[in-house]
């Protein structure tokens, strides 16, 4: 059986393996051997084809260092131990497949390019985000700069940020992965339990197919909240660290500082704060070159909330608030009251969930960890989610950062109910994407579900003293 520091290392030794991969199939679409048979002009495709061999190398690679001293006696242990790497080959296949510019990325690429240009990357509208994910595709855009003609290819740096882009989303698709098995050993699945159902949960799931299809950074979010969930009870100030990558990429992440504040978790709030100067000091060299973020507060302040909210793809409760009124035709200034107590709704259904975690009544025997560390585990994965509740954008492919939650709900009532946790996951990772009222909302209801479902008064009668 692997133990967890055995996970650790090997998965540690698959990403330098990885990441040298990654290398590997730039240096191979730069040279002129008779065994790599390109396109003559060298098409991006023929980039991505390198880098799935390259990457599938050490995939195999991977697999073989880390089975050719185990046992695996039963079909049961080759399973588990094989799963993985086979779901990795998939991942693997759909980035490929998805290896070509989406909407999304020409708005983030346009961002890069009015930085380099020396413009303001928020005048349009359209990129929406803090400035540390543009300012670092700008950095290996520089090193593309660098390393084309160092490897005598005439070809624009702009393919070397893509690829690398790619090849991080597909990193940080895998490093979820791996922490969501560490996440579920933790709150108390066996290994084959733990294998099988997070590998259900992140092959048949449409969120991860539509951040990969759009090019989108949502893996660095999931990753920097799975962090911070597994960290917190032994190791709190890497837990709030590993927030602070997530939050300056997309601000999600840093809902969680909510919970850690009022629980006065003051040495993870110490990880968040040191590693947020860490980046701005790197960022803006030392506080010299603070334009980026002064455009990017001055277009987050004024930022049109009703910008995408029309549409039916964007599941937000204030997309589904405007177009219900709409459709009732009440007056325009109708939607800013309704909006107004739903979210106020939301907040304090927030607050009494907080009051009745801290104050329930469970049985230690029956839960796979202490008590504190339980409870606190429940507050973080409420707030983990909420900004899909509060934001005036939510759109499909956000939807992975309610795996953690999912994972939850699965293990503490997934026997008990088995029924309602499976139509509650199926609405928020299997429902296709589609544009019909009020249908396009069933993925925001399943989410609301798993919340009720994970509820303290339902966990506390799940795992509460035997009367």
């Amino acid at each position: 059986m692997i133990t967890l520091p055995q996970r650790s290392i090997n998965f540690f030794r698959f990403s330098v393996l990885y990441w040298l991969a990654v290398l590997a199939g730039v240096f191979l679409w730069s040279r002129e051997w008779d065994v790599v048979r390109l396109a003559s002009t060298k098409q991006e495709e023929d980039l991505f084809g390198l880098f799935g061999f390259c990457v599938s190398c050490a995939i195999a690679f991977s697999a073989y260092l880390d089975f050719k001293k185990q046992s695996l006696i039963s079909m049961k242990k080759v399973v588990i131990a094989n799963l993985p790497y086979l779901v990795f080959l998939i991942f693997l296949t759909y980035t490929i497949e998805f290896g070509r510019h989406s909407w999304d990325y020409t708005q983030y690429e346009a961002a890069f390019r009015a930085i380099v240009a020396g413009d303001n990357p928020y005048l349009s509208n359209r990129y929406l985000y803090p400035p540390l994910f543009a300012d670092l595709m700008v950095f290996v855009f520089r090193i593309g700069l660098r390393l084309f003609p160092l490897l005598g290819l005439g070809k624009s740096a702009w393919i070397f940020v893509f690829y690398v882009h790619q090849s991080s989303i597909l990193f940080f698709l895998m490093t979820s992965y791996y922490l969501s098995m560490r996440f579920v050993s933790q709150i108390g699945a066996d290994d084959a339990t733990g294998t099988f159902l997070v590998s259900v949960l992140y092959l048949f799931n449409v969120p991860i197919l539509r951040t990969l299809s759009f090019n989108q950074v949502n893996f660095y979010v999931l990753a920097s909240v799975l962090g911070a969930l597994l960290f917190l009870r032994s190791h709190p100030f890497l837990a709030g660290l590993s927030l602070v990558p997530g939050g300056f990429i997309k601000l999600y992440s840093f809902a969680l500082c909510i919970p850690l504040l009022i629980l006065k978790k003051w040495r993870a709030l110490s990880g968040v704060l040191a590693g947020s100067i860490l980046i701005l000091l790197i960022e803006t060299n030392f506080f010299r070159t603070l334009q980026l973020w002064g455009q990017f507060i001055r277009f987050y302040l004024f930022f049109p909330v009703e910008q995408e909210s029309s549409l039916f793809r964007n599941t937000s409760p204030m997309s589904f608030l405007r177009n219900s009124l709409e459709f009732l035709d009440t007056p325009d200034w109708l939607l800013g009251s309704v909006l107004g107590v739903v979210l106020m709704v939301i907040l304090i259904w927030y607050a009494v969930r907080y009051f009745q975690r801290e104050n329930m009544a469970v049985s230690v025997e029956k839960i796979p960890m202490e008590l504190t560390s339980f409870r606190d585990l429940g507050h973080l994965l409420d707030f983990s989610v909420l900004t899909l509740l509060i934001t005036p954008s939510a759109w499909e492919h956000h939807y992975v950062i309610a795996i953690p939650l999912a994972i939850w709900v699965v293990v503490l009532r997934g026997r008990d109910i088995p029924w309602h946790v499976l139509l509650a996951c199926s609405l928020v990772f299997l429902l296709p994407v589609y544009n019909v009222y009020p249908f396009s909302y069933l993925r925001l209801a399943g989410l609301i579900w798993l919340l009720i479902l994970a509820s303290p008064k339902r966990i506390e009668t799940r795992f509460g003293f035997e009367s």
